[in-house]
């Protein structure tokens, strides 16, 4: 039987942070607590917190989360590679006090793709979300093929069919899930609403 578990998932994940941190930021980059969770949003890959969401007890300061999406973890390993340099990419821009994004931290800015072009990536300009398209420089993908793994097989895919409520006669509410937290609003119409408490928009859950 084969192991059911994230911790493997996790440490490797940890282990590339700390690869890429040395070699594209030279080790300025403070260790955030790394997730795997479900995507509650429309599409992405993963997420930075723009505040530090975790606390070790009653030290003071805390440590920011870097999220990769359960969903999305069995793709080609340079791609989930290059979702984690994406979002070491916005953990350097917090560091900096650099805002590289606006609209509840969807829009990327070019100050962003300025920082991603200097640290390993690729940019280029979707059609709604500015800077957001990134990809493995030649020098990043060919640092990640000598690492020499073959990537996650651990996935949890999306169920299919499962739009609004199965109830008979239900009403025909919308989702609102926050992408950081995972607190869930409803409405009977669209809406667009911030989480107080991480200052990012609710994304409709569909």
């Amino acid at each position: 039987m084969s192991e059911a578990s994230l911790k493997p998932v996790i440490a490797e994940l940890e282990t590339l942070f700390s690869k890429f941190n040395a070699r594209f930021f030279e080790n300025k980059l403070e260790s955030p607590v790394i997730t795997v969770s479900p995507d509650h949003t429309r599409g992405a890959y993963g997420w930075c917190t723009s505040w530090k969401a975790w606390q070790n007890g009653a030290k003071e300061g805390g440590f920011y989360e870097v999220n990769l999406c359960a969903e999305y973890l069995n793709r080609p390993y340079e791609e989930t590679c290059g979702t984690l340099l994406h979002e070491m990419v916005h953990l350097l821009n917090l560091q900096d006090g650099v805002q590289d994004t606006s609209r509840s931290g969807t829009y990327h800015n070019k100050k962003f793709k300025e920082t991603a072009e200097a640290h390993g990536l690729i940019v280029e300009k979707g059609e709604k979300y500015g800077w957001h398209k990134t990809s493995l420089s030649p020098e990043a993908l060919e640092f990640v093929q000598s690492l020499g793994k073959q990537g996650f097989t651990l996935v949890r895919p999306r169920p299919l069919g499962l739009k609004g409520s199965s109830k008979s006669g239900g009403s025909s509410s919308r989702k609102y899930v926050c992408p950081c937290c995972g607190t869930i609003i409803r409405a009977t119409k669209e809406v667009h609403v911030i989480c107080a408490e991480c200052e990012v928009e609710f994304q409709e859950e569909i």
